[in-house]
């Protein structure tokens, strides 16, 4: 998640030499909030002082969290001065800070129509713009702050977070490393860089990124969050999980944290634990689409899919773009032997990330298994262009020699593009005509492995014409492999087309 610095509320002073205590306490910049309040309230009088008795009684308010009081403040104040630009900041501050953005960016405007120069109204107009998902605006109210002051690192903080959310990561890192060149100990902007660079996958860099945020403030609860992701990705799960408990330590009610937890429980195949975090998430954020897709995955590799399918459906009903949902739903659609249901949850996720390899592999095997021969070999192929994968490559033959094409030539020229030889490699040198059936089961070293083994042997055997013998390691792959393998359930559809 990225995080803003923000300009705060300013003040003018509202006390000189001569005033009496409680005009100087009502403009103290430290005083207690409440005793600010009480003596401004003395102070106010229709006088031109007391425009900035209101101000400051308004600051007093927003300090302590009391925003509508806080505007009625900066409203009194502007009744009686109309040109009063502070009071125009800090009313749009107020209604920025309660989500208000629309009258927030209005009152940046009149404060800017007002002062031309008011660098603070620029960059917080800047963020409400981001907030809004307006970018390019933001971009420009930021490169405004920053013509007006260049070494304003919150300004360059600010137009990188835009430029990140733009998916411009290269620009975004350049505008963090200014703003850290400024502010040494910005630790907004180590961990928005950090961000940027786990969207490049450079999760190592991410990493000392996020080190640096943690080392300058260590309650910073999304830099331990980001971490943990950043572990996550790189299989460190233990590492993953010590960061996500850190969170939770500093943040009980951070939902995202117990989500992400539970991802890495997960991973660990310790999904009793999984779906307990996925719970508490949940509870603590109803409409965390993530929570119910993470939980959706437990129950899928528990092999409970009419339970994973409904959180996946609760997951895209809130997030109707998110992809990994339509994805990991087409899966359990698929294991479930729904087949034209899996494929167009492929094809949905596809439309949103054409570029996943992943979903363009099992869009394939879906239409394989489905009897779509050379819909599968194109999807096939599609999946192999963006990740060179020997699942992929295996079924691509399959597919192109049920659809009548000649495909060793094409196995022989895609093989060279694997980088191990170690499994399923035997099952491509079976179809180059390198190994022996025997050989290959030989080959194979653990029970996931030797119940995949059964299923390539057995449409090998299909392909070849040896029905006898693909019934017979087809069935032996159904009694072997894990339901929620993509082989178990070719292997059952596969039987049926076998029958008479």
């Amino acid at each position: 998640m990225l995080k803003r610095a923000a300009i705060a509320a300013i003040a003018l002073a509202c006390a000189t030499g001569a005033l009496a205590d409680a005009e100087t306490e009502c403009g103290s910049k430290s005083g207690p909030p409440d005793q600010v309040i009480v003596a401004c309230s003395q102070f106010i009088k229709p006088d031109v002082r007391a425009v900035r008795a209101y101000l400051n009684r308004g600051l007093a308010y927003q300090a302590q969290g009391e925003l509508d009081r806080a505007i009625a403040e900066y409203d009194k104040a502007i009744a009686l001065d109309p040109k009063y630009v502070a009071a125009y900041y800090n009313r749009g501050l107020a209604y920025q800070i309660k989500g208000d953005l629309d009258r927030a960016i209005a009152e940046y405007d009149k404060a800017i129509g007002l002062d031309p120069k008011y660098v603070a109204a620029y960059y917080n107009r800047g963020v409400a713009y981001q907030d809004k998902g307006e970018l390019d605006r933001a971009i420009a109210d930021c490169d405004k702050a920053i013509a007006l002051d260049p070494k304003l690192a919150v300004a360059y903080g600010g137009r990188g977070n835009a430029y990140q959310a733009k998916g411009e990561q290269d620009r975004a890192i350049a505008d963090y490393d200014k703003a850290i060149d400024l502010d040494p100990k910005f630790a907004v902007a180590y961990h928005n860089r950090g961000l940027a660079y786990q969207a490049k996958g450079e999760l190592d860099r991410a990493i000392t990124d996020y080190d640096k945020a943690i080392a300058l403030d260590p309650k910073y609860v999304a830099a331990y969050h980001n971490r943990g992701v950043a572990y996550q990705g790189k299989g460190e799960l233990d590492r993953a999980i010590t960061d996500f408990d850190k969170a939770i330590d500093l943040d009980p009610k951070f939902a995202v944290a117990y989500g992400g937890r539970g991802n890495a429980y997960e991973a660990k195949g310790d999904l009793d634990r999984a779906i307990t975090d996925c719970d508490k998430a949940i509870a603590l954020d109803p409409k965390d689409a993530a929570a119910y897709g993470g939980r959706g995955n437990a129950y899928q590799t528990k092999g409970e899919l009419d339970r994973a399918i409904t959180d996946y459906d609760k997951a895209i009903a809130l997030d109707p773009k998110l992809a990994a949902a339509y994805h990991k739903r087409g899966y359990a659609l698929y294991s479930k032997g729904e087949l034209d249901r899996a494929i167009a949850d492929y094809g949905k996720a596809l439309e949103l990330e054409p570029k996943n390899g992943g979903a363009w592999r099992m869009l394939g095997v879906a239409r394989y298994a489905a009897g779509d021969f050379k819909g599968a070999a194109a999807d096939l192929l599609r999946s192999m262009e963006i990740d060179a994968d020997a699942y992929a490559m295996l079924f691509r033959f399959l597919a192109r020699s049920r659809a009548g094409e000649s495909a060793e030539a094409g196995l022989e020229a895609d093989a060279r593009w694997l980088k191990s030889k170690e499994w399923p490699f035997a099952v491509t040198e079976l179809y180059l005509g390198r190994r022996s059936t025997a050989a290959t089961l030989a080959a194979a070293a653990t029970p996931d492995q030797k119940c995949e083994a059964q299923f390539y042997i057995g449409q090998w055997h299909v392909v070849k014409g040896n029905r006898g013998d693909a019934e017979t390691a087809l069935q032996a792959a159904v009694d072997t492999c894990p339901k929620t393998f993509v082989e178990y359930r070719a292997a059952v559809v596969e039987l049926k087309r076998l029958q008479p």
